[in-house]
């Protein structure tokens, strides 16, 4: 089950891969940071520090280059680095939320 999870996950990834490729980068729009970027970014971000914490997974660089380039291109712009939770931070709150006991709206169906 986790090979599928994690092949499934890289698939979904590649749309972004191939996004920064088509843009020629280092944003999903180009040269300029944009909306798109902004708005991905945390996303992205929580997944990377999560799976590193959880599940030893690091994003394979010779797979996404340019997501991880992408990243570090975002993070790298000062009003991203002082909007971001720290790496330490994502995983208290993740720890919480994964440990808590949802009774509603399917949440934490894994259990």
């Amino acid at each position: 089950k986790e090979e599928e999870l994690r092949s499934e996950m890289e698939n979904a990834l590649a749309a972004y891969e191939d996004a920064l490729v088509e843009s020629k980068g280092p944003y999903l729009f180009g040269t300029d940071f944009t909306l798109a970027d902004a708005h991905v970014f945390p996303f992205i971000q929580r997944l990377v520090i999560t799976l590193k914490h959880w599940k030893n997974y690091e994003l394979p660089k010779d797979k996404f280059p340019n997501i991880l380039l992408w990243l570090d291109s975002c993070f790298g712009r000062s009003s991203v680095e002082e909007s971001s939770m720290t790496d330490e931070k994502t995983i208290e709150v993740y720890t919480r939320f994964v440990g808590a006991d949802y009774k509603f709206g399917g949440l934490n169906t894994n259990k």
